[in-house]
């Protein structure tokens, strides 16, 4: 069980200060939580790694960002998204716990979307305007041309202008990355309209 061993959430420490914990206490697992570190917690996982390659290291992350993929390089064990149920969270440390690496649903999609790597969604969205992200979303939902084209009171043609032009700003250059792109964003939409909730406390040290 969770409970039964050395646990330590890194918050507010100082890498020097974490990395002498680590070694002396010798944990067999480190929350880390983004928000907390930001542009450091790769660098923080990577020093980790070489001075205590054993241990088990799982990510808390925010949105889907391509930093993920280079936790997952550094050496993390797993990772799960700060809103995800406590359902999903005890999976995530059973898998490590058991020795094997946990990787999110919604972050294989991307991987095997086409070979497409949609992790920067908030960005490819802001190139989009209202009224092509309203095309978005009802395609997301599998309508055909004709059911979006009524749902948003727009002609076939001009519905098709949109889908053209969301194509062209987004680089989609066939309907398979079309249809790529829509998997991965309903995904991302998924995982952003889950409501946040703050990750149970695991500060109990356990037996060294």
């Amino acid at each position: 069980m969770v409970d039964e061993l050395s646990l330590k959430v890194a918050e507010d420490g100082k890498e020097d200060e974490i990395l002498q914990l680590v070694s002396e206490k010798n944990f067999d697992l480190f929350v880390l939580d983004t928000v907390s570190y930001k542009e450091q917690a790769i660098d923080l996982i990577q020093v980790l790694k070489n001075h205590v390659p054993q241990l088990k290291i799982i990510f808390i992350y925010e949105r889907l960002s391509r930093e993920i993929l280079s936790a997952y390089r550094a050496g993390i064990s797993g990772t799960f998204f700060r809103g995800d149920s406590l359902d999903t969270i005890k999976i995530v440390f059973q898998t490590v716990l058991n020795g094997e690496i946990y990787v999110p649903h919604t972050i294989i999609i991307n991987l095997i979307c086409e070979g497409h790597l949609f992790f920067d969604m908030p960005d490819l969205i802001n190139l989009l305007s209202e009224k092509e992200i309203a095309v978005l979303k009802q395609l997301r939902r599998g309508k055909r041309m004709k059911e979006v084209a009524q749902q948003l009171s727009m002609a076939p043609s001009t519905l098709s202008t949109h889908k053209l032009r969301i194509a062209q700003k987004l680089n989609l250059v066939s309907d398979s990355d079309f249809d790529s792109f829509l998997i991965a964003y309903e995904n991302w939409q998924k995982t952003n309209s889950q409501p946040s909730k703050k990750a149970p406390s695991t500060k109990s040290e356990g037996a060294s």
